[in-house]
């Protein structure tokens, strides 16, 4: 009979289980939820310009949906108790964006300054959250640019 001894050394799992904690699979799943919502208020706005609003309030339906699931992720993850800190902050952050809170272009841009800055504190480390960070930053940035363009399209 084989003795129970592991032949994994510790050290090399290490990079593995970074990669399974719930909180980062949790935040990188509220990421895919916040782009499939900023997707579906563009669709939104395109359908609306070319076709009318009538043409469009399936689209808007669809967006409300998707900010709607995005949002609840938000929620969940900033009750989780296990999240990191910092997670738990870009929780926060992200939050602000959110329709609910009616984000002018300046609080976009200064919820992208707070991601960044959060983003920023990891980059001298070798910390697995800096590329969750960063995508979370370019998608507010995303957020931001496609506001504008929506706002000068419908004043054109």
């Amino acid at each position: 009979m084989a003795a129970n001894t592991s032949t994994t050394r510790t050290s090399a799992t290490e990079p593995l289980n970074r990669l399974i904690r719930l909180d980062r699979l949790e935040f990188r799943k509220l990421l895919d939820l916040y782009f499939e919502a900023l997707r579906a208020d563009w669709i939104h706005h395109v359908t609306r310009q070319k076709f009318g609003t009538k043409a469009a309030a399936d689209k808007g339906h669809t967006a409300a949906s998707a900010w709607s699931a995005c949002t609840v992720s938000l929620l969940v993850m900033r009750d989780m108790r296990t999240v990191d800190p910092d997670l738990r902050e870009a929780v926060e952050v992200l939050l602000k964006t959110c329709p609910g809170e009616m984000p002018s272009s300046g609080d976009l841009m200064r919820c992208g300054t707070e991601m960044l800055a959060l983003a920023d504190k990891h980059k001298r480390g070798t910390s697995d959250l800096l590329p969750l960070l960063d995508d979370a930053f370019c998608l507010i940035e995303s957020y931001h640019g496609t506001q504008a363009l929506m706002s000068a399209q419908r004043s054109a």
